[in-house]
């Protein structure tokens, strides 16, 4: 059985992330045209920081084991002998997964101002201003239409 390529696997991610993105977009702008604005609003807001929270444990979690297996694949690289190709191919993999957790860190940092980012877009097109503050003990929000 073949594998999906890593192209296919990031493009159905990015359409993944587009949809949600795009339905939280149009809730919001639904919002300011009904009469029960700042319930719609919180469930916005209940929506983006449900997503902040999920993106940050599966980067979170993603940048650790990647910071582990790139450690044990550079580490285990030096004990190989320097005369075949593996042992630069297993550091260039061990490197390859140290950046990649850096990357992956960085993510985690800023997720929430991201998604906020994406949330103020909705008021410069003419709809409510959502401003999402998601912290670990629960979702608080402020909202103005």
């Amino acid at each position: 059985m073949k594998l999906p390529s890593i192209k296919a696997i990031k493009a159905i991610i990015y359409l993944v992330l587009a949809a949600t993105l795009i339905s939280n977009l149009a809730i919001a702008q639904g919002s300011s045209s009904t009469g029960s604005s700042s319930t719609l609003q919180s469930a916005v807001q209940a929506r983006l920081c449900g997503i902040i929270s999920f993106v940050q444990a599966v980067v979170g979690t993603l940048a650790v084991v990647l910071f582990i297996l790139g450690g044990v694949l550079y580490a285990v690289g030096h004990f190989l002998p320097a005369t075949g190709n593996v042992r630069a191919s297993m550091q260039g993999w061990a490197m390859g997964m140290l950046m990649a957790a850096i990357i992956a860190l960085i993510l985690f940092i800023i997720a929430n101002p991201i998604v906020t980012m994406i949330a103020g877009f909705g008021s410069a097109a003419g709809g409510g201003s959502v401003s999402v503050n998601c912290s670990s003990s629960g979702s608080s929000a402020s909202t103005t239409t």
